[in-house]
């Protein structure tokens, strides 16, 4: 069930969406305090282990040192080369590519080559910025600032979930593009069914009815759960679901699929046999990059035969996943552009309230005012959770 059963406001300006000054603050008051996935876990599993990438456009480098995962601005004192090129690689020291400084684990510089020609100058004090670094799953995620909650802690109620899921799992692809588009346009694309018959006609067809909908709203993430499991529909792609399901995945559910968006920017997609990570990082007020994390669960029946039908079986789900995620790339520009002369301030309906969700998560973290709705619905509606 949907939480409400009316039209709800839009709450944020169609400048939220186009506006270089509210993008900046939307990036200093949100996205600087929030955790942003980095790399694989198994990518500095390693003593040695090194990922260069970036953070919000900032250059990073996560490294391992005796179990212990570290971060730094992987930018040299010296004279601002990154230090270490982008990617994975292995060394006992954090040694800049150009020169040769070297780093230890707290930034703090370890030894220069020909120290002797760069008399008078004191070493002690250069140090490179530092930042938290924490494994959750299967995933290194990196936080900018030192004073933001753990990573658990910015799941809210959630993280419980996450850590039930998101273990013991098989790294099968990872995707990553950029777009045209304000962050916003991509969130809330994922979290309303409203646009199904226009735009996947031939992939998902028709939005579910409402009674097949378990929507939840929750202050830091919203969720979306579907009520159908494939052993209550027939037909042989739902019983080939099932087929699959049982004969390599331990403890089956054969539900379809649960969609969690976590605030601001993380969109998760888990079932039996596959579970996703998709984060939207904003780039601009009108550019965005998107990287999808794709798993499939590590334990499974009939071993190496097993891991071979999981592996076809994904080619073929990956497959029409890109399919699906190209009729929405295909539409996000057009609505970006909408926004630049849009005059009217818009309207939600409760099919769309995950995107009230989100828009009101936006507008309390920069101080705007809010209203405040409750569900209207009679108390023998069976609605999960009411927006307060």
């Amino acid at each position: 069930m949907f939480v409400n059963s009316g039209s709800l406001p839009h709450l944020l300006p169609p400048a939220a969406y186009t506006d270089a000054d509210w993008f900046a603050r939307e990036r200093a008051e949100i996205f600087e305090r929030q955790w942003q996935p980095f790399c694989l876990a198994d990518q500095v599993a390693k003593d040695g282990a090194q990922f260069a990438g970036e953070v919000l456009g900032v250059p990073v480098v996560v490294f391992n040192r005796g179990g212990r995962l570290y971060a730094l601005k992987n930018v040299c004192a010296h004279r601002h080369s990154q230090i270490v090129p982008g990617g994975a690689q292995c060394g006992s020291t954090l040694r800049c590519q150009i020169h040769g400084w070297e780093y230890d684990e707290s930034g703090s510089l370890a030894k220069m080559t020909d120290g002797r020609s760069f008399k008078g100058f004191k070493v002690g004090g250069t140090c490179l910025a530092s930042y938290r670094a924490q494994q959750a799953g299967p995933l290194v995620f990196v936080n900018l600032d030192s004073r933001a909650p753990s990573f658990e802690e910015s799941l809210g109620g959630f993280a419980e979930e996450f850590g039930r899921f998101y273990q013991d799992l098989r790294h099968i692809s990872t995707w990553q593009m950029e777009t045209p588009v304000n962050w916003k346009v991509i969130v809330e694309n994922a979290v309303e069914s409203y646009h199904v018959p226009m735009v996947h006609p031939n992939t998902f067809q028709d939005y579910r009815p409402e009674e097949l909908h378990d929507h939840h709203l929750a202050p830091t993430y919203s969720r979306y759960g579907d009520l159908l499991p494939y052993e209550s529909e027939k037909g042989l792609e739902s019983l080939g679901f099932r087929v699959y399901t049982r004969l390599l995945i331990r403890q089956p559910t054969f539900k379809r699929f649960t969609h969690v968006h976590v605030y601001p920017n993380h969109l998760l997609y888990f079932g039996d046999i596959f579970r996703a990570f998709n984060s939207v990082e904003p780039l601009g007020p009108e550019r965005s990059r998107i990287t999808f994390y794709n798993f499939v669960p590590r334990r499974i029946h009939w071993g190496l035969a097993g891991r071979m039908l999981q592996d076809l079986s994904m080619v073929v789900f990956l497959k029409m996943g890109r399919r699906i995620l190209q009729e929405d790339v295909d539409r996000w520009p057009p609505v970006q552009k909408g926004l630049r002369h849009a005059t009217s301030p818009g309207v939600l309906s409760c099919r769309e309230e995950r995107v009230f969700g989100i828009q009101r998560y936006v507008a309390e973290q920069l101080g705007m005012p809010v209203p405040s709705l409750e569900p209207e619905r009679s108390p023998s509606d069976q609605s999960p959770v009411a927006m307060r």
